[in-house]
């Protein structure tokens, strides 16, 4: 569910609310027109929130090997993630029993669903996607709250856009370098 929510940036209410004929393993894509909120089904956000996303070959290798764990089970109106009722999931209780409980197990600190839909944003940024693709993907009214609610600077990107700046400007001057462990022994060289 996680890396799913990662990879597609989907709302925790569309995720909850998937069934399978929402997936087109074939055509690589994901129809969003129902969400889940208190465990219960209902229409989508808003109308930008319905929509049809594309999904990356990785993505239908993983939901592929989460099918075949249904076996039987399997049906096309089925839940992706049903509960053990076969129903869908709350968005809290997920979130107290598993997302949280994970995330601190792997050093993190307070993770949300959300938080998670904010990665999909900012790094879709970072590798340049256009905003507008972005705004699509989220599900968003406006390109304005996808660019400037969501998207967040990372900060090793930004470093390389000013050292790209720099060279672009100064091609001429010697390269430095800084040269120790961060204390009073730091050296800068120039190259």
């Amino acid at each position: 569910m996680v890396t799913l929510t990662v990879l597609t940036g989907l709302r925790v209410g569309e995720l909850l609310a998937l069934r399978w004929k929402m997936v087109d393993l074939t055509a690589g894509t994901i129809r969003v027109c129902e969400s889940v909120f208190h465990g219960q089904v209902q229409m989508p956000k808003s109308e930008r929130s319905i929509r049809t996303i594309p999904i990356g070959p990785q993505t239908r290798v993983l939901l592929e090997a989460h099918r075949r764990r249904f076996g039987t089970q399997w049906s096309e109106e089925g839940l992706l993630f049903p509960n053990q009722l076969g129903g869908p999931h709350r968005e809290c209780n997920l979130l107290e029993r598993v997302l949280r409980p994970a995330a601190k197990a792997a050093g993190l600190e307070r993770v949300t669903w959300h938080q998670l839909r904010h990665i999909h944003a900012s790094v879709l940024h970072d590798i340049g996607v256009p905003a507008k693709i972005a705004q699509q993907q989220l599900g968003h009214a406006t390109v304005e709250t996808t660019l400037n609610f969501y998207t967040h600077a990372i900060p090793e990107t930004h470093r390389r856009a000013i050292e790209s700046l720099e060279e672009a400007l100064f091609p001429v001057v010697p390269k430095c370098s800084q040269v120790g462990d961060g204390r009073k022994g730091t050296k800068v060289v120039i190259h």
